[in-house]
């Protein structure tokens, strides 16, 4: 059932929570419908920016069935199936594929994995065999060495071994990687899977895009807040011939959107979940700003900066 993973713009969505810190479906309706017509998928369950980390798998489960039941087919999911062991890991897998099933999902679907966050570089192969056994969707891998440096574990690498990912690129399962990180190890692993011509690498990181972008594309959080601006970057990296391009006044909007998406993640690079829920509770689209317990809320300086931004562009009608 293998299918070719999206290209372009991945939206990482925020894990919208009520008062009580359950999963707020509604407000996940709400963001998904601003946003969709804008992306080439949305990215679930396994993220920095979406909290999927902290979230235990009874909320990660539901996080997933409720985008699934909410998207219906209208664009790719991602859905993040880390758990904390490998055995975990492959127990979500089993969860999606009963979810699947019982609601006769016929859209892309993509299981999306970080795998140094439970299992070392060692072994990785014999492991996506043994989890490619649980299910026909194709896997995107995830490597992101600043997040992997927090875990209180002594690990010897933190990034994914390049040698390791072209063992891995032999596995027609395997058809992505996003990479947050250095632009080198990029180069690096674009090299080790250049005999695969359907593998997809994205950029995880936002600057280093709209700076240098990627030919896959990009799996950004700034898509919550800023969808048309996003897309407009994105369909131009992606389409370098396009004749609009010649138009000075064309080249000239396109640089003003690019440095108001960079005003945008420098605001909140800092703390992007709690700062990106804020925005958004700001801005109408989700009712709270609450975080997963866990990721730092948000300061008062962040917060009137982001707040400042918002009324700027006119996002907001006025600062609150």
């Amino acid at each position: 059932m293998n299918t070719l993973p999206p290209r372009g713009l991945i939206e990482v969505l925020v894990t919208p929570l009520d008062d009580e810190g359950n999963i707020d479906k509604e407000s996940l309706k709400s963001l998904i419908n601003y946003t969709i017509n804008y992306v080439h998928g949305f990215l679930t369950g396994t993220s920095f920016i979406g909290e999927g980390f902290l979230l235990d798998s009874e909320r990660k489960l539901k996080l997933i069935r409720s985008a699934m039941e909410i998207v219906r087919g209208r664009t790719a999911l991602l859905l993040g199936i880390t758990g904390n062991s490998p055995e975990e890991t492959a127990e979500n897998i089993i969860q999606v594929e009963k979810m699947r099933k019982g609601l006769s999902y016929q859209g892309e679907l993509f299981l999306f994995d970080c795998p140094l966050w439970y299992h070392s570089n060692r072994g990785l192969g014999d492991h996506y065999q043994k989890l490619g056994e649980l299910t026909e969707l194709g896997f995107i891998l995830y490597n992101n060495p600043g997040l992997i440096a927090k875990l209180k574990k002594h690990l010897k690498r933190r990034n994914l071994r390049t040698n390791v990912l072209k063992r891995l690129s032999g596995n027609t399962q395997i058809v992505g990687l996003k990479h947050s990180g250095e632009a080198r190890r990029s180069l690096n692993y674009l090299r080790a899977v250049r005999e695969r011509k359907d593998f997809v690498l994205y950029d995880g990181d936002e600057l280093n895009f709209l700076n240098s972008p990627a030919s896959g594309g990009v799996v950004s959080g700034g898509v919550n807040i800023l969808p048309k601006d996003w897309s407009k970057v994105v369909s131009s990296s992606l389409n370098p011939h396009d004749p609009e391009k010649e138009d000075p006044d064309y080249c000239r909007h396109l640089w003003e959107v690019g440095e108001k998406l960079k005003l945008f993640s420098q605001a909140y690079n800092s703390n992007p979940p709690a700062i990106i829920k804020t925005a958004l509770k700001y801005m109408g689209i989700i009712k709270s700003s609450r975080v997963v317990e866990g990721t730092t809320p948000i300061e008062r300086a962040e917060e009137r900066r982001i707040r400042y931004l918002l009324t700027e562009y006119r996002l907001i009608k006025e600062a609150p």
